[in-house]
């Protein structure tokens, strides 16, 4: 039993501290992970995956470069699960393995979707948008339009926290996203130079521009998850003070008379007592019945004790008091 109690005892301290660490662990920028972007199929004919893919990378390096957020890696989690697989099929030492249950919860999640993207040559003389040009640009002079609708979204309430469309054309030279995509990503992208130079490309640089001018700006309040973590911690800190609390104020008693002013009590270190606390002493009249049984005893305050060494279940305590305390007497914390 005292086992249990010391036990319970120090994990209710544990918890009384989870509160302010987990404050201090989230005390930078909130984490933040973008989704691959989708596309509007109905008005950007040849739209694929990869596209959005290769937009989504973009985001992300520009994102990163903000001291705004802790960027999450998004478009790699695959690699990463493979990385804690190998771990666990054993092909990496079990002291340097990644384990399961590492990765960090994301506060917030970008998403967007495109709904222009792309471009009309100028020789073709047609006016408006024509999204069909997508897969067939060449490298002629070209006029290019790019929109990207986004959310920023609380990941762990879904509520949205600011949206925005994002739109910006730009004349120039074109860009055969069905030959620098192929259906398999890897043409969309800063590392692109023939990307970059195009008025495609520039378009989408502008466009992504202003989402990261309007983020940048952005209010962003506490996020759902680190509310919901320190409300736990904080109703687990007061369940495990309110504990502590009632272990406190459970009576002791004298154990036994050391001297004229010291005491031996049974309250300790496992009732959240140290050194230097001050307890109140009581001294006990029973009132008994004819047959010589108590049937009622008095409790009267005979002094006060300071606590001089601490153990886990009793303590040694100086007393100070006129009336000569006795073992059974009654000590309370104050």
């Amino acid at each position: 039993m005292k086992k249990c109690i010391s036990v319970f005892l120090g994990s209710s301290i544990l918890v009384a501290g989870l509160a302010g660490r987990v404050l201090a662990q989230d005390s930078g920028p909130p984490t933040l992970f973008v989704a691959p972007f989708s596309g509007d199929k109905t008005a950007i004919q040849y739209w694929q995956p990869a596209l959005g893919e290769g937009l989504c990378e973009m985001l992300i390096t520009e994102l990163g470069k903000l001291s705004k957020f802790q960027v999450l890696e998004s478009t790699s989690l695959g690699a990463l699960k493979d990385e804690i697989k190998m771990g666990e099929d054993g092909w990496v030492e079990q002291s340097q393995k990644v384990d399961k249950g590492g990765f960090a919860a994301a506060d917030f999640m970008f998403t967007a979707k495109v709904t222009r993207f792309g471009s009309k040559q100028t020789k073709i003389g047609l006016g408006g948008f024509v999204p069909g040009s997508l897969g067939n640009l060449g490298v002629k002079q070209s006029d290019s339009d790019v929109r990207i609708d986004w959310r920023l979204v609380d990941a762990a309430n879904r509520k949205i926290i600011k949206t925005g469309s994002s739109t910006a054309s730009k004349k120039g030279l074109g860009f055969d996203v069905g030959v620098g995509i192929d259906g398999h990503g890897g043409g969309i992208g800063f590392d692109n130079r023939e990307f970059m130079e195009s008025a495609l490309g520039k378009a989408t640089v502008m466009a992504l521009k202003q989402i990261i001018d309007e983020v940048s700006t952005a209010t962003i309040p506490e996020s759902g998850r680190h509310k919901q973590k320190a409300g736990a911690a904080n109703q687990q800190a007061a369940a495990a003070s309110a504990a502590t609390q009632a272990l406190r104020s459970t009576p002791g008693k004298v154990l036994a008379v050391a001297g004229k002013d010291t005491l031996i009590v049974s309250l300790g270190a496992n009732q959240g007592f140290k050194a230097g606390d001050k307890l109140n002493l009581y001294e006990t009249v029973d009132t008994k019945d004819a047959n010589g049984a108590v049937v009622f005893t008095d409790e009267k305050l005979a002094g006060e004790l300071v606590l001089q060494s601490v153990q886990d279940d009793r303590s040694k305590a100086s007393y100070s008091g006129s009336l000569e305390a006795k073992a059974g007497w009654i000590v309370k914390a104050r």
